[in-house]
Parts: C-alpha cells; structure tokens; sequence
C-alpha cells in the first residue's frame, strides 16, 4: 500500500515537472489571442478602446490578478474618465457586449473586480481558447486534463 502511494506521489512529480516546463508564455499568449480573434468574431463592431480593455482584463485575470477600474486606467494610462465608459460598454447593463462584469472584492466593500463574464462569452470563446492550447501545446493538455481530475 505505502509503496503505491509511493510510486503514484513520484508519478505526480515527475509530471508536475513535466508540464511546468512544458507550460511557457508563448503558448498562453497565443491562446489568449485565440480568445481575442473569437471575441472579434462575435463582436466585431467593438472599437479598440473595447478591444484593448477587453484584453488586459482577459490577461489580468488569467494571470490571477484581476484589474480594478484603477489599476486598469494605470496599466493603460487612460483617463479614469475613458475607462469607465469603456469597460461600462463591455459590460451587460452598459451596452450590447456584455463580455465584462463587476465583481465583488472579497475584502473591500468599495472595491470590484473587473472579470470576463462567461455569461457574456459564447461557447467559440472557449473553444478557440482550447484549440490555439491543442496547436501549440498538443499532448501536454492532455497530460494536464488528466493530472488534474
């Protein structure tokens, strides 16, 4: 028994090291440009501004680090203005795209997060996001589905 859970703890490692090096910025920046190319498809009115804000919070909160409407006017060094007309744009109440919303800060009342909404996002989103994944990674994905279940 313990030479099982053993083996099964050597094989988690070993693959954990495995996708860690496997895993690199070239194949999240593409997958995020994937997500991007299928917001364009589905929203294709949307302006630059829309755009741009749509991108850094798409990257923002995959890197797990969501922007406020703060640290988005200063990573983008827009008026504050400016931003909250964009991203009130993006979002559902504001205008038709409805691919961000406001959430909750879990410590700070006054505070919210900016995050895409999947309500707002269509399935091609996550499938592109999954392709562009598969293209440039290839069995690696496979290899991280299967660790993580």
């Amino acid at each position: 028994m313990a030479t099982q859970a053993k083996k099964k703890a050597k094989t988690r490692k070993k693959l954990s090291a495995e996708l860690s090096r496997e895993f690199d910025a070239e194949g999240v920046r593409r997958a995020m440009l994937a997500a991007l190319e299928a917001i364009y498809e589905n929203f294709p009115h949307i302006t630059l501004a829309q755009y741009l804000v749509a991108l850094e919070v798409l990257v923002a909160e995959a890197d797990g680090q969501p922007h406020t409407l703060v640290s988005l006017v200063k990573k983008l060094n827009m008026p504050f203005s400016t931003a909250s007309r964009v991203v009130w744009s993006l979002t559902k109440e504001g205008g038709k795209v409805g691919i961000v919303k406001y959430e909750r800060h879990p410590t700070d009342r006054r505070m919210k997060y900016l995050v895409i909404d999947p309500d707002g996002m269509s399935n091609a989103v996550p499938r592109a996001l999954n392709r562009a994944m598969i293209d440039y990674y290839g069995d690696s994905v496979h290899k991280l589905r299967r660790s993580s279940h």
